[in-house]
């Protein structure tokens, strides 16, 4: 073997059966063997790309270390996994973790440009996977499936995508305007609420090119002599990557490709304002809006505006208080409107039927044309607008937070959001300490008002609650009291409202106040407020607290698997239950009798009693 010229032991080595532990492993059989494979960029190079083809366009070609990134890479996951392993322990008693928390994963990131592609890669990997778990004991946290490990990992995920995402954002307001491209401001939105996927703009880019090649296969047949199709292809690349001065084409040839522009969206591939459900937040989401053809009027326009460029016409973004369209211009003269959440119907100047006042409407001073930066403001609104008043419980807290802490990048003199911020990080016992740096260095054009929530936000820190140790301390095993009928990590459904929950926490007796005790009418149970109460979780993400004379065991879970606060308090479902982490089960360690005594009699009888 050590008689093979290298370049055929690199040829084999290559072969993508091999991973990079098998080569490593063959490394180790000889000193030869080692010195030449750790000396091959070639053979790295490769297994680098059969490893992570997403990550090879990091490097150019002339990039000679791929040994040494592989390693690097190893080490990096390594310490994330041990980072990982840490937060249990010091974050099970908080309900969101501020962004001060989060500070050592940040300095990774400043450490080097591509650690922020390796964290990606490894916490998307344990986010998004669908293993599962069978045992009944606690699995430790590195267990693929672990939901203790995911809800962790998505808050880490979160965190690094917002700071890498802030960065982003400072570079596109300081490129000039005809490089901020509408479908690059909708792109960044949708990945900074929804950290979990990867929204590429190459990928959203693939699927705009998509829809305006068939636009060009439609125009072809109708209209075959269309100038269109004798523009070289350097001229149609040059349109996607800019914003167009102008439209490219006479009155009747933009007349004919907005004609089967039109028929194509809206008619062939069915695109169309989401009227039933229109405070969804996935309407503001422009890969969600492209996968399943509904959104805000905002979001289809910025669709219709990046297709039509690739076609070689203007659309220019207009905001209406009430409504958003584009204006298309004719010949530099007429224009009109382009009502894309109805259809792409067109609405003559003067005209726009969202506005209150038809007087405001026929102003085109009033309504000027908003720039990429303003597009992106106003779909920061609309998604903080949809956290408070879409009606599901589950992550209602999370999205909140998202739109206002994009608000805070996005439109930084926005005051009111500002405040909002701060009350939703004090209400939920988080470090302000970002956000008062962030109030005391920007520049606001009423001082004052910044200087009261400076002021709010320092009267929270220096409460006296402020001052106690944070969660590192030891937590008391709770003691069962002969009147405890059921254990953390059941599954139960309420008999009088008829929801789907799961046990965290218990009290051997009603520990409310006694205003919500009034208020939830506790007089009226049979056994009042002398009874053990439980906290659950609820399939609509909502946390409650039940007397036990209202909850039933059960093995239907419903849609507890959506709620995204299962992970902090177990780490997989296992046949009828929830086996509770490492953190719940030292807090209750005698609820794992009682817990396995139902899960033993359901499989026996098929039935709890």
């Amino acid at each position: 073997m050590d008689m093979l010229p290298l370049e055929i032991i690199e040829l084999i080595l290559s072969n993508p059966f091999l991973s990079i532990k098998d080569v490593v492993n063959f490394s180790s059989t000889s000193h030869y063997f080692r010195e030449i494979i750790s000396s091959s960029n070639t053979l790295w190079r490769q297994k680098f790309r059969d490893k992570w083809p997403d990550l090879i366009d990091l490097f150019d070609n002339n990039f000679n270390h791929y040994y040494e990134e592989i390693i690097y890479i190893h080490n990096i996951f390594r310490e994330t996994q041990n980072k990982l392993e840490l937060m249990p322990s010091r974050f099970c008693k908080k309900y969101e973790i501020s962004e001060c928390e989060l500070e050592e994963w940040t300095e990774i990131l400043n450490n080097k440009h591509e650690n922020y592609y390796y964290l990606v890669l490894y916490l998307m990997d344990i986010v998004n996977t669908n293993a599962t778990i069978q045992s009944v004991d606690v699995v430790p946290l590195n267990t693929p499936g672990n939901k203790t490990q995911q809800y962790y990992a998505s808050k880490v995920l979160r965190h690094i995508r917002q700071v890498h995402l802030s960065k982003e954002w400072a570079l596109f307001v300081n490129i000039p305007q005809k490089e901020q491209l509408l479908e690059n401001g909708a792109r960044f939105v949708a990945q900074w609420c929804q950290p979990h996927l990867d929204i590429s703009q190459k990928k959203i880019s693939a699927k705009l090119d998509k829809i305006a090649n068939a636009v060009k296969r439609k125009l072809r047949y109708v209209f075959p002599n269309h100038p269109i199709f004798a523009v070289p292809v350097e001229e149609l690349n040059k349109w996607k990557r800019f914003n167009l001065e102008r439209s490219h084409w006479v009155q009747v040839e933009c007349r004919q490709i907005m004609q089967v522009l039109k028929e194509v969206l809206f008619e062939d591939m069915r695109f169309t304002g989401n009227n039933v459900a229109y405070y969804m937040p996935q309407n503001s989401f422009i890969n969600e809006v492209l996968d399943f053809k509904q959104g805000l009027p905002i979001t289809l326009a910025i669709i219709y505006e990046a297709v039509a460029r690739r076609l070689g016409l203007l659309c220019l973004p207009i905001n209406f208080p009430a409504h958003f369209m584009l204006r298309f211009t004719e010949d530099g003269r007429e224009w009109y409107h382009i009502d894309v959440f109805n259809g792409g119907n067109v609405v003559k100047r003067g005209g726009c039927p969202h506005v209150r006042s038809r007087n405001m409407a026929t102003s085109k001073k009033d309504y000027p044309v908003a720039t990429a930066v303003q597009v992106v403001e106003r779909m920061a609104n609309n998604l903080e607008v949809s956290a408070r008043q879409h009606t599901q419980v589950n992550g209602r807290v999370t999205r909140l937070r998202s739109s206002l802490e994009l608000l805070k990048l996005v439109c930084p003199q926005d005051i009111s959001a500002l405040v909002s911020l701060a009350r939703l990080y004090m209400l939920h016992s988080m470090d302000t300490r970002s956000l008062e740096h962030f109030l005391l260095n920007q520049e606001f054009q009423v001082p004052e008002q910044a200087e009261r929530v400076v002021h709010m936000l320092r009267d929270y820190e220096a409460h006296p609650s402020r001052s106690r140790t944070e969660q590192n301390s030891t937590v008391e095993a709770a003691r069962r009291t002969p009147d405890l009928k059921f254990a953390v990590g059941m599954v139960m459904t309420h008999l009088a409202l008829d929801y789907k929950c799961v046990i965290y926490d218990w009290d051997p007796e009603c520990l409310a106040s006694e205003d919500w005790q009034e208020q939830m009418h506790v007089d009226l149970l049979k056994f009042g407020n002398k009874q053990p109460f439980y906290n659950v979780l609820v399939e609509d993400g909502s946390h409650r607290y039940v007397a036990q004379e209202n909850l039933q065991p059960t093995h239907d879970t419903g849609f507890l698997y959506l709620n995204d606060d299962v992970g902090r308090h177990f780490s997989h479902f296992c046949q009828n239950h929830y086996v509770p982490n490492a953190n719940k089960e030292k807090e209750y360690p005698q609820d794992k009798a009682v817990r396995l005594t139902y899960h033993t009699e359901f499989l026996k009888y098929g039935v709890l009693s």
